[in-house]
């Protein structure tokens, strides 16, 4: 396992297909038009978002987001990133930016202290607020393990019709 790989919560793969654009979302509508219970999505142009049916839905359910683009080559590359609703993401990212900006502000101001020849006891504060970011790392990751059901829900979906024939190129996990 690859650093960048535990580091990851949002998992992301990319794949080259020899069929075209319009042939490839033609196989991911029928897919989607097969399997209401399990997946369901939109399509606009060269993207696509896939969710679980809303009666399956937890606070970490996945989605998945498809983006197909022409190479050089002729192929089509498929790109996708498997992450939770934008909400939670926004969440996640919200307390990651507020506990960074936290971390700044002690330190300026427990290095400003020290070198007024103060006392900085406010550093003290400094490992409990990494704390705060690891524990939220941790969460991030313990949810993604619990959507990870559902990620391969998806992704076994849609890998006979849309992804058959394609050669990796990346994938992440």
């Amino acid at each position: 396992m690859s650093v960048e790989l535990f580091l990851e919560i949002r998992p992301r793969f990319k794949k080259v297909s020899p069929f075209e654009i319009d042939e490839l979302l033609t196989r991911l509508n029928s897919v989607l038009d097969k399997n209401p219970e399990k997946v369901y999505g939109q399509l606009v142009h060269h993207h696509a978002r896939l969710k679980i049916p809303d009666n399956q839905v937890h606070f970490w359910s996945p989605q998945l987001s498809l983006s197909f683009e022409k190479n050089e080559k002729g192929d089509t590359i498929i790109r996708g990133l498997y992450g939770p609703s934008p909400n939670v993401w926004l969440l996640f990212m919200f307390l990651y930016f507020f506990l960074g900006f936290v971390v700044m502000v002690l330190l300026i101001v427990g290095i400003s202290r020290l070198n007024l020849g103060l006392t900085a006891y406010i550093l003290w504060a400094v490992p409990f607020v990494l704390g705060g970011i690891f524990a939220l790392w941790a969460g991030g990751k313990a949810g993604r393990k619990l959507g990870n059901d559902q990620i391969w829900q998806i992704h076994n979906l849609i890998k006979p019709t849309v992804l058959e024939d394609s050669k990796d190129w990346e994938e992440d996990w």
